[in-house]
């Protein structure tokens, strides 16, 4: 009896022990991919806690549906960006469907033509009035909550949550319809002609500045794929007060400053823009204004509609949307 005891408790501290390793190493995972994107782990979730708020999240669901298909955040590279940049809206497949013309040329045994293709087109910001948001998404944390509760934005889709970051943009955190859903997901079954995209506060804490950046990268390659006709406008994170920035170990401005500017360059003027909120009327000498926040990070009721004023003299119009506003 006192053997079969012994070999009960063995296999019972065998069983305890491997299912630690393993939610060790699944926490490590979720951690690096999901939570705060870097090794080592001594200042992140650790690998335990980790590996129960990703069950809670339903990680297991969103990695088991990224195996099943044939795209992965992860392989996606700033070269892939810049090669979509460069493509005009809409057109890839058709690109990817011309024969080059070292392969024509060797068919037809001449010479061959050299042609000289035209810069793609830039734009420039011009204003707009209020249905101009008819056709927008807005992604954000907190402060996009803000926005979409006191802007006086009546028209457009938010997909906001308060502590959203960017390490979300894959997990079931908005409720769309009412399901549950990633903003990955909901991207895939609806377009939008124009997206706006603003995290980073959450994110201060976290990593550093060129982490956050390849992260925020990835996704802005991820909408540019799932969204192909749609202007992408990458809004730089809003500013703290100085008393904020000054009494912080990370939510500083300089941290801020750091992570808008890598963003910054993800920017093309042909239909990837960037829009500075802290060149408006919300901020002064590289703070937010104290008088416009109640908290010291996030803006007043009454102040939100300089957002949406701000956002609407920094409205692009292309050929392809004059076409779509002509139709309605």
């Amino acid at each position: 009896m006192k053997e079969i005891n012994n070999r009960n408790y063995y296999i019972l501290l065998i069983l305890i022990v491997t299912s630690t390793l393993l939610f060790s190493i699944l926490g490590c995972y979720w951690n690096l991919r999901y939570y705060h994107g870097e090794i080592p782990y001594t200042t992140s979730t650790p690998p335990l806690a980790a590996a129960m708020r990703g069950l809670h999240d339903k990680l297991y669901m969103t990695d088991l549906f990224s195996f099943h298909s044939d795209y992965a955040v992860d392989n996606l590279s700033v070269q892939q960006l810049a090669t979509l940049s460069e493509q005009p809206m809409g057109a890839l497949s058709e690109t990817a469907q011309q024969p080059s013309a070292g392969v024509l040329s060797a068919l037809f045994a001449t010479e061959p033509t050299v042609t000289l293709q035209a810069e793609p087109e830039t734009y420039d910001f011009t204003t707009a009035t209020d249905d101009y948001f008819a056709d927008a998404c807005f992604i954000g944390d907190s402060r996009t909550v803000g926005i979409s509760q006191y802007a006086g934005i009546e028209n457009a889709t938010f997909l906001c949550k308060t502590s959203l970051s960017i390490y979300d943009y894959e997990k079931p955190k908005i409720t769309y319809e009412d399901t549950k859903m990633s903003i990955h997901d909901i991207l895939s079954e609806k377009q939008f002609a124009k997206i706006y995209l603003m995290v980073g506060i959450n994110e201060c804490g976290t990593g550093t500045p060129e982490s956050f950046y390849e992260r925020y990268r990835d996704v802005v390659v991820d909408i540019r794929r799932l969204q192909p006709d749609a202007l992408i406008f990458i809004q730089g994170n809003l500013f703290v007060t100085q008393q904020k920035s000054d009494d912080g170990d990370s939510i500083t401005n300089e941290n801020i400053a750091a992570r808008n500017d890598l963003i910054a360059t993800l920017a093309n003027q042909r239909d990837i823009f960037y829009i500075d909120i802290n060149e408006s009327s919300l901020c002064d000498n590289g703070a937010l204004v104290s008088d416009y926040t109640w908290d010291q990070v996030h803006v007043k009721a009454q102040y939100y509609p300089i957002w949406k004023d701000f956002l609407l003299h920094h409205a692009i119009y292309t050929d392809k949307t004059l076409t779509a506003n002509n139709t309605k």
